[in-house]
């Protein structure tokens, strides 16, 4: 995996992240109340918007993992690091799917039915990357 390719998936990862917990604060855990009734924080939109727009960079970065990273990993029969790789395979499906689907479906139970699978599955994420990312370098 090329320096390029390592950072910007960093990067986008960081920036997701972020984004995603801000959002999720303001959304859930910090509504003021206005003259008629609970209004979004001012910068909820500006969240909102910045984790949209970096979806593509990140699923971008993370199809150029699969190259720069998995495959180098699986063929080499490494251990180091497997397990959390694992799981952060696993998760990736739900996570941008369901992120995807709050984005086009319109009746509101689906998009809380996606909003359910996406937060969870994106803590995950943020948890798995994080001990992934900080465990001993397996590939370099």
């Amino acid at each position: 995996m090329s320096t390029l390719e390592r950072w910007s998936l960093h990067l986008s990862a960081l920036v997701m992240g972020l984004s995603g917990l801000l959002y999720g604060w303001l959304k859930y855990f910090h509504q003021r109340m206005g003259d008629f009734g609970p209004e979004p924080y001012a910068l909820q939109g500006l969240a909102q918007h910045l984790h949209v727009l970096a979806g593509p960079l990140l699923v971008f970065t993370l199809g150029m993992l699969v190259r720069g990273h998995v495959l180098p990993a699986v063929r080499a029969g490494g251990r180091k690091g497997r397990a959390t790789g694992l799981c952060l395979a696993g998760i990736l499906a739900p996570m941008i799917l369901a992120g995807y689907g709050m984005q086009v479906c319109v009746d509101p139970s689906w998009r809380k039915a996606f909003a359910w699978v996406h937060g969870p599955s994106a803590l995950l994420f943020l948890l798995f990357y994080g001990v992934h990312l900080f465990r001993p370098r397996a590939y370099t």
